[in-house]
């Protein structure tokens, strides 16, 4: 999906120095843009079969049915959580440039403010910054099983959720028109504190695409108003999706 804008040969600038040769490359480097959705010579043809695969795809769903919760109706709800602060892999990556770092860290801030936002409505939820689980697991060093039972039994929750973020990259450009789509990626664990074993992940990858890249995206291309959306419309959605599909929260 990355596009890059190949610079004018230096050797022929003086050949660009015309007028109409200056507007001519203009023009080229103006539609070098990605467009959201962008008309071509086989523009009719892929509409007619885009409009064949979303009826296919329809048919399907109607006859699958259900959205994987059916299969986890025995699943137990956990009536206490405990939320941990977004970690990000910039004291394991060295290294990592300051902006790829700086980067990484606002979106552990903003994954933070939406899991919060998510779980608003859960009664038993217990969101902790930084400084709460530094106070909780002062005696804990290199030891993240130990750390997980400590903070479950200090809050007496049986349950951890955990997440990670490795890629919070935005989009450049505007909504109709991107050099570069935003890109991101995270994963969420909910992680049982008696063992530390790992009861439901999931995980998001995306860098977005244009509808016309990929048809099969019509859906969510449609719930994005048919636009390049910031990374924080991506990982927020993203967020949303994931925590919707975990069996233990209601």
């Amino acid at each position: 999906m990355n596009v890059r804008i190949q610079p004018a040969d230096e050797h022929s600038q003086s050949f660009y120095n015309s007028s109409f040769c200056h507007d001519t490359l203009t023009r080229k480097k103006s539609y070098q843009k990605r467009s959201y959705v962008k008309s071509s010579p086989g523009f009719v043809l892929k509409v007619c079969l885009f409009c064949c695969t979303v009826l296919l795809l329809s048919s399907c769903a109607d006859q699958q049915g259900g959205t994987g919760k059916d299969l986890d109706k025995d699943v137990k709800k956990i009536t206490c959580l405990i939320v941990l602060p977004t970690e990000t892999p910039v004291d394991r990556e060295r290294k990592m440039s300051f902006a790829e770092a700086n980067s990484l860290q606002k979106g552990a801030l903003f994954i933070d403010g939406v899991i919060a936002e998510e779980l608003k409505n859960f009664k038993g939820a217990r969101l902790l910054n930084a400084s709460q689980v530094e106070g909780l697991a002062t005696e804990i060093s290199g030891n993240k099983l130990g750390m997980i039972k400590r903070i479950g039994r200090e809050l007496k929750c049986d349950m951890i959720l955990m997440a990670m973020v490795n890629r919070f990259h935005q989009r450049e450009g505007g909504e109709y028109a991107a050099d570069n789509p935003a890109s991101a990626a995270f994963a969420l664990e909910l992680v049982r504190v008696d063992d530390g074993q790992v009861m439901w992940k999931g995980t998001f990858d995306e860098t977005q695409e244009s509808l016309l890249s990929n048809l099969l995206s019509f859906g969510k291309a449609q719930s994005r108003g048919f636009k390049w959306v910031s990374v924080e419309e991506l990982v927020r959605q993203g967020v949303h999706e994931r925590l919707s599909t975990c069996p233990y929260l209601e």
